[in-house]
């Protein structure tokens, strides 16, 4: 982990949401949900007052400001250039405390193909909420525009796939939470492209999940 702990700006919650994020990253890795090779590509960022949030990957982190400047970290070129998508989207719903990107495998198979991520998984769909996981338009790399879109297009959706790339996800329950909702959409995707193989994926009930989520929230 990063310097943090020896900056000014870097009290507990700082530290904190650092941690977080690099375990958040583990997790992903240990499970296989992190990235199609390699170490991965991911980062991650928690919103830890309205006036700040932390973005981090596996080893680094820096603190960024609410008008989107960095204030505290190591000069992290990887880490600085998401700052502009997760101020997007942190701008965007006040309500979100946690974003996260990565490149997990079987999501990442719909985002090259062109196609969004038709949830089958009733365990899966019943957790994310949602029946699909949307796919964003093509845009430069950490491209705020298209994240942000897709997100008002689908104000429901926890995560939105990147054409040709990977993903972004979001969420109100902290990054270990979101992490953990990865690896299962994730899964779903996996057993959803095996199940190819005998005649594919069936829909849920029309309906299912709204019922669902309705009578969850009372």
């Amino acid at each position: 982990m990063s310097n943090l702990a020896t900056l000014p700006l870097a009290d507990a919650r700082v530290t904190e949401a650092a941690e977080a994020i690099a375990a958040a990253g583990r997790d992903l890795k240990e499970k296989g949900s992190l990235s199609t090779r390699g170490p991965g590509a991911f980062n991650a960022a928690v919103r830890i007052d309205a006036d700040r949030f932390v973005i981090g990957s596996l080893k680094q982190a820096i603190v960024v400001s609410s008008a989107g400047e960095q204030i505290g970290g190591p000069e992290d070129k990887s880490l600085r250039e998401v700052i502009s998508v997760y101020k997007a989207i942190f701008d965007e719903r006040l309500d979100f405390d946690a974003a996260l990107h990565t490149h997990s495998p079987h999501l990442t198979a719909y985002a090259i193909a062109h196609k969004p991520f038709p949830i089958r998984y009733w365990s899966v769909a019943k957790r994310a909420g949602v029946n699909e996981i949307p796919l964003a338009e093509w845009a430069p790399r950490y491209s705020s525009e298209p994240v942000i879109e897709t997100l008002r297009r689908h104000p429901k959706t926890p995560a939105a796939l990147l054409k040709n790339r990977g993903l972004f996800a979001w969420g109100s329950n902290g990054v270990a939470a979101l992490a953990a909702l990865i690896h299962s959409l994730d899964e779903a995707a996996e057993i959803t492209l095996l199940s190819e193989r005998i005649g594919g994926p069936q829909p849920l009930p029309e309906g299912a999940v709204e019922a669902f989520v309705a009578a969850k929230a009372g």
